[in-house]
């Protein structure tokens, strides 16, 4: 008895490729796509879909203070405004695309990188001294640092011996 291989072909197409469970995700993909392109936002006439995204963040809170790292590449500093009221960080901005067709020659053949506004808010824990916020931005890495407020700063209290 000899062992031969298995070739999982359709009887209704004996010359075609074997079937194969992945096919036809590809166009399931595209269909998903075109279904919520409504949710994730628009192609504009370039090709260049303008949606609304989240860029990545780190809040980390130390002693004394509060440390937001964020990521917003290809962004310049007039791009994104960062404000603190009533222990809310907020975090808000527009990425723009920058290669666009030119005089409607040219465009994208695909694109993943996302494009928009976006708004992130955080609540601090604790009151924050407005006065004293520092924030620098390099290399597309934003960071904010949030001195807490000294009523919010814990106080070392001695303790005496009794005799």
């Amino acid at each position: 008895m000899a062992v031969a291989r298995w070739n999982p072909t359709m009887p209704w197409r004996p010359f075609q490729q074997p079937w194969s469970p992945f096919e036809g995700i590809e166009s399931l993909r595209n269909e998903m796509d075109r279904l919520f392109e409504s949710f994730a936002g628009s192609t504009q006439p370039s090709g260049i879909r303008e949606s609304v995204w989240t860029p990545r963040v780190d809040l980390l809170e130390h002693e004394k203070a509060f440390v937001l790292v964020a990521d917003l590449p290809g962004m310049k500093e007039d791009d994104f405004h960062i404000a603190v009221q009533d222990n809310v960080l907020t975090l808000e901005g527009k990425r723009t695309c920058e290669h666009g067709a030119e005089n409607g020659h040219g465009g994208y053949h695909y694109s993943e990188r996302a494009s928009g506004t976006f708004c992130r808010r955080f609540l601090l824990s604790t009151a924050v001294d407005a006065e004293k916020i520092t924030a620098t931005y390099k290399a597309g890495v934003l960071e904010v640092h949030l001195p807490k407020a000294p009523e919010a700063q814990p106080t070392r209290i001695a303790v005496q011996a009794s005799s």
